[in-house]
């Protein structure tokens, strides 16, 4: 319960950010809500959907990712996007291996990567 109520805690705050980083507004729902059913699936120990999931965060990720590459002022979100591209790929081998166990500590790790996202772009 105690995980469940911080990744929501750190969803919530994905719109004011996505508006304050200049991020596409969907995109960053989309993130939001995959990041939930990620989280969800994993508990759940379903290799497919938690699979699907992260693969599909993976993708947003690059995204993610070419938008801080294109703005050499923000580093930090370069960094972050990068680590959570990490995080993803290892997600899907550890999800791949049925090791659910690191799976949800690594899906605790991409919520802590985005918070600290929110950390650095967090709308004043």
């Amino acid at each position: 319960m105690k995980k469940a109520s911080i990744l929501f805690g750190v969803l919530l705050v994905v719109v004011s950010v996505a508006k304050a980083a200049g991020l596409d507004m969907d995109l960053m729902q989309t993130v939001e809500d995959t990041n939930k059913s990620l989280s969800s699936n994993i508990a759940l120990q379903d290799a497919s959907a938690s699979t699907k999931d992260a693969q599909e965060l993976h993708e947003l990720f690059k995204v993610v990712e070419g938008h801080y590459q294109s703005k050499p002022e923000a580093p930090d979100g370069l960094e972050l996007s990068r680590k959570s591209l990490q995080l993803t790929e290892q997600i899907i081998k550890q999800v791949g291996a049925k090791d659910f166990t690191g799976a949800s500590d690594s899906s605790t790790a991409l919520s802590r990567t985005c918070r600290a996202c929110h950390t650095f772009y967090k709308q004043s």
